[in-house]
C-alpha cells in the first residue's frame, strides 16, 4: 500500500459546493498556448475550464492564449488576434520571449498592448494558467492597470524553479533534483553564473507577489513551491476536473485470458518515459515473456531525427509485442481506452498532475507509474494502480508481467477506482475561491 500523501498545511479546496454570489463578474483565463495549435495537458485543462465556465453562464470568462509567435507573421501593431470562431477567445503572439527570465524581450507588447487589452475588458479575476511566451511580467502590468483585479495562478509544473525545462532533473549527470539554488543551477549551467541564477529567482518571485491565491493540482508540487518561498496560506490545492463520461468498453477476451494489453497515451519524448517503456518491452522479451502488448497512442513529430530513427526501429524489431498508432484527439480518447487493459505512465520526472491519469481513471483503467512526484500521490499503489521503481526499466518490466499474469488483479485494482472530479465540479470551486478573493 501506498503512503498518504503527506499534508503540509496547504489547504484542499471543500468538497462542499456553496452557491457562488458571483453575478456575472468577468473572468479572463490566460494559457501560454491555445489547444487549436498545440493540445498540452495544461492548455487543454485551461480552455476545458474556460468552455465549462462559459457553458455555466456564472460569470462571463475570456481566454488569451499566448503562441509563439514563430508560428506565423504577428500583424503590424498589436500581438492579439481574436479566432475566427470566437469572439471571446484571443491569441497572444509573442515575438522575442526570454526563456531564462520567463520575460517578453519586446516590452511594449506587454506594457502597452496588454495594458490596452485589460483596460478595454476590465475583468474581476484574471486567471493565468502560465506566463510562458506572454512574460512574467504581465502580472504586475495587471496589478498595475487594474490595482482591484483578483490574479490566480494555477501552477503546473516547475518552470519557475528549474531553468532545464522545468523538469528538476540534472543536466550533467540526469539525477532527479529535489531542490534548487543558484549554486546548484549553475552546476547544470556552467555557462550561467550563479548571479544571474539569483537575478533570475528574484525577477520571478518580485512578479509572483502581485498573485492573490495559487492553485495546484498536487500536495506535492505545492511543497516544492512552499520549499521554494511561496506562501502556503496562499495555496490550495485542488484537483483538475475532467469531461465525465461512461467508461470505455472493457476489451473483451476470451475464457482464460489475460488482460496483457498495456497502453502508453501522450507526447513521445525521454521525459515521458517513452524509451524506458520500450526498454522493458526488451527485458521482457529477453526473459522469454511475449503474452503481453504495448499499445503506444502519441506524437513523435517533435523529437530529434536521431530519436525518430531510433523509435520507428525499435518498431520495426518488435512489432508482435508493440504497436503505435500516431497522435489523437481527446475525442478519440474512449475508442482508444477500449482497446487497452492498462495504462502506463512511466515518466523519468517528477510530473505534477498528469492528464492521462485522469483520463485513465474516468475509463477505470488502473495504473502502472513511477512511485514519485505527483504520479505516486494520484495512483495508490496496489489499490488504483501499480508502482515500480522510477527510471527502472526492469521493475517497470517485472511490474508489466505482474499485471498480465497476477490472477484477480486487474479486476481487484479497476472495481477501487471512484468517479473523478467533474468540469462542472472543478468549476464550482474554482468560483468559491474567486468569491472568497472578491468578497
Amino acid at each position: 500500500m501506498a503512503k498518504p500523501a503527506r499534508k503540509t498545511g496547504v489547504k484542499n479546496v471543500p468538497a462542499a459546493a456553496a452557491k457562488p454570489s458571483l453575478k456575472k463578474r468577468k473572468l479572463l483565463i490566460v494559457a501560454h498556448n491555445h489547444p487549436y495549435f498545440f493540445p498540452g495537458g495544461a492548455e487543454i485543462i485551461a480552455y476545458d475550464l474556460f468552455q465549462t465556465m462559459r457553458a455555466q453562464g456564472v460569470v462571463e470568462p475570456f481566454f488569451m492564449g499566448g503562441v509563439a509567435a514563430g508560428d506565423r507573421k504577428v500583424h503590424t501593431g498589436t500581438p492579439f488576434q481574436a479566432l475566427h470562431h470566437a469572439q471571446d477567445e484571443i491569441i497572444f503572439w509573442g515575438a522575442d520571449f526570454d526563456y531564462f527570465l520567463q520575460s517578453q524581450n519586446i516590452k511594449s507588447f506587454m506594457y502597452l498592448d496588454f495594458k490596452r487589452f485589460l483596460e478595454k475588458h476590465r475583468p474581476d479575476v484574471i486567471h493565468f494558467h502560465h506566463t510562458m511566451r506572454i512574460g512574467v511580467e504581465a502580472l504586475h502590468i495587471a496589478r498595475q492597470t487594474l490595482p482591484d483585479v483578483k490574479i490566480v495562478y494555477t501552477l503546473h509544473e516547475y518552470i519557475f524553479i528549474c531553468h532545464r525545462d522545468g523538469q528538476m532533473v540534472r543536466k550533467h549527470t540526469n539525477e532527479l533534483c529535489t531542490e534548487a539554488s543558484p549554486a546548484r543551477c549553475n552546476q547544470c549551467f556552467p555557462d550561467i553564473s550563479p548571479a544571474e541564477f539569483k537575478i533570475r529567482e528574484s525577477f520571478i518571485k518580485a512578479h509572483l507577489e502581485h498573485v492573490d491565491h495559487f492553485i495546484s493540482p498536487s500536495h506535492f508540487l505545492a511543497d516544492r513551491f512552499i520549499a521554494w518561498g511561496l506562501p502556503k496560506e496562499k495555496i490550495s490545492v485542488l484537483e483538475n476536473g475532467r469531461h465525465v463520461a461512461p467508461p470505455a468498453p472493457f476489451r473483451k477476451i476470451t475464457k482464460g485470458g489475460r488482460r496483457n494489453v498495456v497502453g502508453y497515451f501522450g507526447q513521445i519524448n525521454p521525459f515521458k518515459g517513452a524509451t524506458l517503456a520500450l526498454g522493458a518491452v526488451e527485458h521482457l522479451v529477453q526473459q522469454g515473456f511475449t503474452d503481453f502488448r504495448l499499445e503506444i497512442f502519441g506524437n513523435v513529430e517533435h523529437q530529434s531525427d536521431a530519436f525518430k530513427e531510433d523509435f520507428f526501429a525499435f518498431l520495426q524489431r518488435h512489432n508482435a509485442h508493440v504497436g503505435f498508432h500516431g497522435k489523437y484527439t481527446n475525442d478519440a480518447i474512449p475508442a482508444l481506452m477500449a482497446q487497452v487493459d492498462w495504462v502506463i505512465v512511466p515518466s523519468t520526472w517528477w510530473e505534477n498532475s498528469p492528464l492521462v491519469i485522469q483520463e485513465a481513471f474516468m475509463h477505470k483503467r488502473p495504473i502502472i507509474t513511477a512511485n514519485i512526484g505527483g504520479m505516486a500521490e494520484k495512483v495508490e499503489n496496489g489499490v488504483t494502480g501499480l508502482h515500480f521503481t522510477a527510471r527502472n526499466e526492469i521493475d517497470l518490466a517485472r511490474t508489466i508481467r505482474q499485471a498480465c499474469e497476477q490472477e484477480g488483479l486487474w479486476e481487484t485494482l479497476m472495481n477501487n477506482i471512484s468517479p473523478r472530479l467533474s468540469l462542472e465540479a472543478c468549476a464550482q470551486k474554482h468560483y468559491e475561491i474567486y468569491d472568497s478573493l472578491l468578497t
